[in-house]
């Protein structure tokens, strides 16, 4: 599976999981001031605007994460970003389903909260809005789920393949120290006793 070892076929995971997390968390953070400010959903009542909120806050804490996760943290950290990731483009599809099918089923209900919402727009107005909502969600939904599912497998390839090599290295330290070649691997932690080294095994 050549297309997930490196982003686009070319781009260096380690180089571009950092960019991609910070990608991540500004777009969470943008969305969020324009779910809670109305700006992108002005006919919908809280019921459907607020998850739209949450899911953008969730977004911007595992990108932020994400970009200390990739830079500073271990490769444990590394695998709980890819974790979170999948995490949220689960609860994306789940809640991008419930939300276009509220918008293209529920049709008088959303139109009636958009009328009180809005006490200037007629029908009309909020039956344009509602099919356009229906129709960007669609489109917004699909394109997040296919790249943030791609973006998802190659950073998982990428940590795995760190993950393999960390084993081969404590593999090859537990033969050497079987060969009485090396230190033993599971000594974690040294301390001083009469001035001289001693080893203290967890």
């Amino acid at each position: 599976m050549g297309i997930f070892d490196k982003f686009f076929g070319f781009i260096d995971p380690a180089k571009f999981a950092p960019i991609l997390a910070g990608f991540y968390a500004v777009i969470g953070f943008v969305f969020m001031i324009l779910s809670f400010g109305r700006w992108i959903m002005p006919h919908a009542e809280n019921d459907l605007a607020i998850p739209w909120g949450v899911l953008c806050i969730l977004l911007m804490i595992t990108g932020i994460y994400g970009v200390w996760a990739t830079t500073k943290g271990s490769t444990w950290h590394h695998r709980q970003f890819v974790s979170a990731s999948w995490g949220f483009f689960l609860m994306l599809l789940c809640w991008g389903v419930v939300y276009i099918a509220v918008e293209m089923h529920q049709v008088d209900k959303v139109n009636t909260g958009c009328m009180n919402l809005n006490k200037d727009w007629t029908l009309q107005q909020c039956n344009d809005r509602r099919q356009t909502a229906a129709i960007t969600a669609i489109v917004l939904v699909t394109v997040g789920m296919v790249f943030g599912i791609y973006f998802t497998l190659v950073l998982s390839r990428w940590v795995g393949t760190i993950e393999w090599a960390e084993h081969l290295v404590e593999e090859k330290r537990l033969a050497d120290w079987r060969a009485g070649k090396g230190e033993n691997p599971h000594i974690k932690e040294h301390f001083i006793v009469d001035g001289e080294t001693s080893d203290e095994c967890t």
